[in-house]
């Protein structure tokens, strides 16, 4: 989506609803996750960096991928990355206490 003079007018509608409907979900994550639970962002925030990477619209060969991502993209996806592994570490600590 960052290359968004590129898209077609049904990528651009594609890709709004896909990020907004990704928003909606954190949003009601952290309103109804318990206060003592860790709300499970990692996968939407990952969503939505595919979602904002340029590959994501264009055919052929072109991939998704770390090496050929924007900067913005690598901090969704570092941020996804990290809210993942924060909620896996508190499940696991919630389990062995």
């Amino acid at each position: 989506m960052l290359n968004w003079t590129n898209l077609t007018l049904q990528q651009k509608l594609i890709s709004v609803l896909g990020i907004a409907l990704c928003l909606c979900v954190i949003l009601a994550l952290f309103r109804f996750t318990p206060p003592d639970r860790t709300p499970p962002i990692g996968l939407w925030l990952m969503a939505i960096g595919w979602l904002l990477h340029p590959g994501a619209f264009i055919k052929g060969k072109r991939t998704v991928a770390w090496r050929g991502a924007p900067l913005l993209v690598k901090i969704v996806w570092a941020g996804g990355i990290t809210a993942l592994l924060v909620s896996v570490t508190a499940g696991v600590g919630r389990m062995l206490a």
